[in-house]
């Protein structure tokens, strides 16, 4: 079916994390949030009906993982990304990636050791190293104007400097950079020749623009799967997030049997019964909606580029691969971060999240999650120009 992804849905007094914290995260009601990683769009049709028709049996119990649950992950990995993955090697986390990673990274190491992330990355992920009394050792990814690349030279040197586990993002969070197939396996061997760890972080990976593909990291040999957790959701890709899913392919019998007896332990064994319908219709009917919203978000993309270009010259607009999320340097503007911050706030009106949360290679930049109504995105943009131009 068409969906339309112009309407302007009201989220405001929805216990919305992204409309209904604005008193709060930036002491005023009046910015356009534009901030938490979800996307303003209605759901699939798909799903809210499945939603729908669970509703009509009066019972919300404990609920365990169909035999169609596991079906519908399986074809998913295989129909969208070429990878046939093997049902021994799947595993799941209801409450989300984050707390697998946090999990895994409890079996794989001890307080002080080294794990290594790219620079700019999510911030949790950073919080998750730093909050468990790990010892972050930065990557900076390379910034050559227009996009991002690996300093392998770098990466080498701190892989052979006895980190125990590198956490990976892709499609990279906040840049939008998608790794090509040569840059996983590089990545891959010098890991599986220095014994480090990989945990990937493949939650967007749904969310790629056409000119780009999404190459799994466990799809690249048994080697790879082996010495890695690999963790996608649809979370992203199907605007899921509040119901907390996470699948899980940990190619180690071993590790993923430490990994499942802690889950067990949390009592993390069963799943949330509306996440697993819901992830279960998204799998399987709702292909259509995911293209749709991709070349929505694609055309919103390169308005975003080409206005910027045409009417704010002092920034510029990352050239993003994949996810919902726009990546913007402002350093021309000769801002703190907190005059950049207080700036965005109160003479822009827009709750954007900030560069320096991302690493220090941050700093300056601004990510703007674009995945919302055009109009919404025009008018960010406006308040945007006229406060600029007020300068």
């Amino acid at each position: 079916m068409k969906y339309n992804f112009d309407t302007c849905i009201e989220r405001k007094n929805t216990a919305s994390f992204k409309w209904d914290k604005n008193k709060e995260f930036f002491n005023r009601e009046d910015v356009i949030p534009m901030w938490v990683a979800d996307m303003d769009f209605q759901c699939a049709k798909p799903i809210v009906e499945s939603l729908r028709h669970r509703t009509e049996h009066p019972i919300f119990g404990y609920a365990i993982r169909t035999e169609g649950y596991y079906d519908a992950v399986i074809d998913w990995m295989e129909r969208r990304h070429g990878y046939e993955v093997s049902r021994e090697s799947l595993t799941f986390a209801p409450p989300g990636v984050i707390y697998a990673i946090y999990v895994m990274v409890e079996i794989l190491t001890k307080e002080g050791d080294g794990i290594i992330m790219q620079d700019p990355n999510y911030e949790a992920l950073f919080n998750v190293v730093k909050d468990s009394g790990r010892n972050l050792v930065r990557n900076k990814l390379k910034f050559e104007g227009k996009k991002y690349s690996i300093d392998f030279a770098d990466l080498e040197e701190k892989i052979k400097s006895g980190a125990k586990v590198l956490i990976l993002t892709n499609p990279n969070n906040p840049t939008g950079k998608v790794y090509k197939e040569w840059e996983l396996r590089k990545i891959g061997e010098l890991c599986r020749d220095n014994g480090v760890f990989v945990i990937v972080d493949e939650i967007y990976s749904d969310f790629i623009f056409k000119e780009n593909k999404h190459i799994p990291y466990s799809s690249l040999g048994q080697e790879f799967l082996n010495n890695s957790m690999v963790c996608y959701s649809t979370n992203k890709g199907f605007n899921l997030g509040g119901l907390q899913m996470a699948t899980v392919i940990i190619g180690n019998p071993d590790v993923r049997e430490k990994f499942n007896k802690i889950m067990g332990i949390a009592q993390t064994r069963l799943d949330n019964t509306f996440g697993s319908i819901a992830l279960e219709a998204a799998y399987t009917k709702c292909d259509d909606w995911l293209e749709q919203v991709i070349e929505y978000v694609d055309k919103n993309r390169n308005f975003l580029i080409e206005y910027v270009d045409k009417n704010i010259s002092k920034l510029k607009v990352i050239e993003s691969e994949g996810t919902f999320l726009a990546w913007i340097d402002c350093r021309e503007l000769n801002m703190t971060t907190e005059e950049l911050e207080e700036f965005l706030i109160n003479k822009a009106r827009l709750g954007l999240s900030q560069g320096y949360e991302y690493g220090e290679g941050g700093e300056g930049f601004v990510r703007m999650n674009i995945g919302c109504p055009h109009e919404i995105l025009k008018t960010a943009l406006e308040q945007l120009k006229t406060a600029i131009n007020s300068l």
